[in-house]
């Protein structure tokens, strides 16, 4: 079984490397003295950090971005969790569909999504194009995939008979969903905010069709950036948003393990809170 052990952790390697190096290129141009890094860098600076953190377009797509992916959080969660519930417990006419339904936005291609939006918003609601309301709710449609299938598999996980028993135990439907089957899926729950926040934040192809040049998202701000200029500036910038990103992952997996979401299991190998 050794050669079978290191072979399988040689392709882990492997592919970890795959999705890291280009991450660890983008963080090393963003701190090269080079204006094109075609090797090893020939000195370190700060100074392009420096340039994002003062470029204005970055500065306010920062708070549009936080905005934005703030509210289409929480509307993926208000939608989701529900539908994610009613698909796994509930007898619902049609399960499948409304699961294939919730699933269908991942087999459109952003760019589709982002146009087909933009002209929803350009012939019947004039208002909302550019807005932070606007944005959002097209970001909800991208993100309720993620959210369903993230919370139906921590409700895949859930004995139903804890439910049960609540219910005979005199408590309401209500009730037991709230006091009952939501603190035994919170993992599942922050895991799906945290995934649904950074997906959000992150997007690109559906935002640049909803909004001005001039109010944009911060990918949005990047993406008209290197349109115009392709200084390593925007390698700093990205590296800032990799650090974040994992900053954020790292705080939510830090408090869901202090916290005791994550539960344990013992000896019979049934979870407890």
């Amino acid at each position: 079984m050794r050669p079978i052990s290191l072979l399988r952790g040689a392709f882990t390697l492997a592919c970890a490397v795959f999705v890291l190096l280009p991450l660890l290129v983008v963080v090393v141009a963003s701190v090269s003295t080079d204006h094109v890094l075609t090797g090893v860098p020939s000195g370190f600076t700060l100074e392009w950090v420096r340039t994002a953190l003062a470029y204005e377009p970055f500065r306010i797509g920062v708070q549009y971005s936080l905005q934005v992916a703030a509210i289409a959080t929480a509307l993926s969660l208000l939608l989701g969790v529900p539908a994610a519930y009613a698909i796994a417990r509930l007898d619902v006419p049609g399960a499948g569909l409304l699961r294939t339904v919730f699933v269908a936005p991942l087999s459109l291609p952003r760019v589709v999504t982002g146009f087909s939006f933009f002209v929803l918003y350009a012939s019947l609601l004039p208002s909302a194009y550019g807005t932070v309301g606007g944005v959002a709710f097209a970001h909800t449609l991208l993100l309720l995939p993620f959210v369903v299938s993230l919370v139906g598999a921590g409700l895949a996980g859930l004995d139903p008979a804890l439910e049960e028993a609540a219910r005979d135990l005199g408590a309401s439907p209500v009730a037991t969903f709230f006091r009952v089957t939501l603190p035994q899926i919170r993992t599942s729950l922050v895991i799906s905010a945290v995934f649904a926040f950074l997906t959000s934040f992150d997007e690109v192809d559906t935002s640049v069709f909803l909004m001005p040049a001039d109010v944009t998202t911060l990918p949005v701000a990047i993406f008209l950036r290197l349109e115009q200029n392709q200084d390593p500036t925007t390698s700093a910038v990205s590296s800032l948003m990799i650090v974040a990103s994992l900053a954020v992952a790292a705080l939510a997996a830090l408090g869901v393990r202090g916290s005791g979401l994550a539960g344990s299991r013992n000896s019979s190998g049934e979870g407890r809170p």
